[in-house]
């Protein structure tokens, strides 16, 4: 009796349990009807909905925390660069920021949502056993599953066990049903009567548009998120016990580790020495490739010299004699010369060569590692221990965030363009037509202003035949404003709004100089109005010949003659009947016939009836 009891007030969700359930099932319905163009547009596809979406999910999940009590106002530091993230989605296209953005957003989240929940979350120290933990507790959802699904169906069905069992078998019945009147029963009534089949046919129309396989595609997905969503936020918003344990008082052994660390010293100081003729180089090679190896050699060095510095400052940092830790210091030091001289090449590469989503990006990574080995060795002056793995997350967090707000494309294209006009440049601005519908605007109005046109000449890194100072861009316009014209509103970003607005009041622009050049042509026609008259003569006594000779005759009783245009195809003059009154606009000759009564000749250049 108590089980039962139990069971039913486990499947008898209250008042706080109700409301996760439908806001997750409200943010599953919102991400099916709004997001399902990811699954046929992909990334471009994630606009405005996208940015609303994350902020209703994030929203969700930080109005638990505060709920729970354990919401601090230290807190914001990973809720701001969070929320810049996703409001990313609604200022640009950049597919490569949005890509990396689906990764870093939910892993984020799980990281420092968890972390939210401990008590002493200010001062904990982030080491490898927390972070087991961290990872642990990042899956933990999926234990939660199976009691989502008793909820929702508790939701759904709120009968007690016996009566659940006949609604089930009831809807089992009705959908049991459905299948066999459908595929068997209708269709057989349907051939042999034709009437029953045509009042049958608008219902089973109805139900194959309704109980298509979009829709169950769709009511999958559907159920799937409902139950994503609520066993995440379950699973993540529960106390997070952990301790930190206490240290053991054991160092590394001082004299392995002074040899290991002083050995690899030597090795550093060596490398910076063998190669202090080419490090601080003060020109790259004219061949793209020994360029290029030039460069992406120094900047694997600097990722495999962080990542490794990381692991020594993990084993070695504060756990040695004092001696290693200045030797410590002195390598980090070495390694911080061999980013500086890495950067110093790609600045080089980047001035001659321009910048690439990677250049950029591998730009600002030697900025996240100056960064960090600054830091570093920071560390060593200060006695109390560092929270390095911390530190790294935060940092790649905060740099991610303010880099996904910034207008990368925009400034890659700005850049390319100043740096190709620099002596000896080998920039080909073509090569700018990887970008984004980010830059369309500022495309067209270079273009305009003649300054996408290539400055270098053909390179040997280019296959085929060496291409001209005149790319047509225009094929790429076109394909950007089409990716552009195939979202719906709620897909667009800022960017997209204001190429639009841009284009429109271009239009209008374009259509008032066509206004003011047709004033400019008009205001100095002749414009008369009148009736098309054959002209008479001025004496019946001299030889004519009996042709009409086309004129107007005003209110006054003045006659002019009219002279059609030498390129009117449609012979406008010919085609209007004498009698019928028009108002005719064009150049006015003043000169006289001695023949016709005339004060002057029309070049017609418009007629109106």
């Amino acid at each position: 009796m108590k089980k039962i009891k139990f069971i039913e007030k486990l499947l008898e969700p209250k008042r706080e349990l109700l409301i996760k359930l439908l806001l997750s099932a409200a943010l599953a319905m919102f991400w099916v009807v709004f997001l399902w163009n990811f699954w046929s547009r992909g990334i471009y596809a994630l606009g405005l909905n996208a940015a609303i979406f994350w902020f209703l999910l994030f929203g969700l999940f930080i109005f638990v925390l505060r709920k729970s009590g354990h919401y601090l106002r230290h807190d914001l530091y990973w809720i701001i660069p969070l929320s810049l993230i996703m409001l990313s989605y609604a200022l640009y296209d950049n597919p490569f920021l949005k890509v990396v953005g689906l990764l870093v957003i939910p892993l984020a989240l799980g990281i420092f949502y968890n972390q939210a929940f401990l008590s002493d979350k200010k001062r904990l120290l982030w080491n490898f056993d927390f972070v087991s933990k961290i990872i642990a507790r990042l899956f933990s959802f999926l234990g939660k599953t199976s009691q989502t699904i008793k909820l929702y169906a508790g939701l759904v069905v709120p009968a007690d066990k016996t009566k659940k069992r006949v609604i089930l078998r009831t809807i089992l019945g009705l959908i049991l049903f459905l299948i066999i009147a459908f595929t068997i029963f209708i269709p057989l009534l349907s051939s042999a009567d034709l009437v029953f089949a045509a009042k049958t046919q608008i219902v089973y129309d109805w139900f194959l548009r309704v109980i298509s396989l979009a829709f169950i595609y769709k009511l999958f997905v559907f159920l799937l998120l409902s139950v994503l969503f609520f066993s995440v936020l379950t699973a993540w918003s529960e106390i997070f016990d952990y301790k930190e344990r206490e240290e053991t008082g054991k160092n590394i052994d001082p004299i392995v580790s002074g040899i290991v660390l002083g050995g690899i010293l030597v090795l550093y100081l060596l490398f910076l020495w063998v190669q202090v003729s080419h490090l601080w180089v003060g020109a790259l090679p004219f061949d793209f490739k020994e360029t290029e190896s030039l460069v992406k050699s120094g900047f694997w060095q600097l990722l495999c010299l962080t990542m490794v510095n990381i692991l020594i400052y993990f084993f070695t940092y504060k756990k040695t004699a004092p001696l290693v830790q200045r030797i410590l210091m002195a390598f980090t030091v070495t390694s911080l010369f061999l980013l500086i001289s890495a950067g110093y090449r790609m600045g080089l590469y980047v001035i001659y060569y321009g910048f690439s989503y990677e250049k950029f990006f591998a730009s600002y990574t030697v900025i996240y590692c100056a960064i960090l080995f600054i830091w570093l060795i920071s560390r060593l002056f200060i006695a109390k221990r560092s929270n390095i793995v911390k530190f790294l997350i935060v940092l790649f967090l905060w740099m991610y965030a303010l880099v996904s707000v910034f207008p990368v494309e925009q400034f890659i294209l700005r850049a390319n363009i100043y740096l190709s006009g620099l002596k000896d440049s080998k920039i080909r601005l073509f090569e700018l037509t990887m970008l984004s519908p980010d830059v369309l605007g500022l495309v067209k109005e270079y273009r305009q202003d003649g300054l996408l046109k290539e400055q270098a000449g053909y390179l040997s890194r280019e296959n085929g035949e060496p291409a001209n100072n005149e790319f047509d861009w225009q094929p790429w316009i076109k394909r950007q404003e089409d990716k552009i014209s195939e979202k719906s509103w709620y897909e667009k970003n800022l960017m997209n709004i204001i190429v639009r607005f841009n284009s429109a009041d271009k239009n209008v622009e374009d259509l008032s100089k066509i206004q003011k050049q047709y004033e400019e042509i008009n205001k100095n026609l002749f414009v008369v109005s009148g009736e098309f008259v054959c002209l008479p003569l001025k004496n019946e006594d001299i030889p004519h010949n009996d042709l009409c000779v086309f004129g107007i005759k005003n209110d006054n009783g003045d006659y002019y003659r009219l002279q059609a245009p030498s390129d009117d195809k449609n012979n406008v003059v010919n085609k209007i009947k004498n009698g019928q009154k028009v108002e005719i606009s064009g150049e006015l000759i003043n000169e006289e016939s001695d023949v016709y009564k005339n004060l002057g000749t029309i070049k017609v250049l418009g007629v109106k009836y």
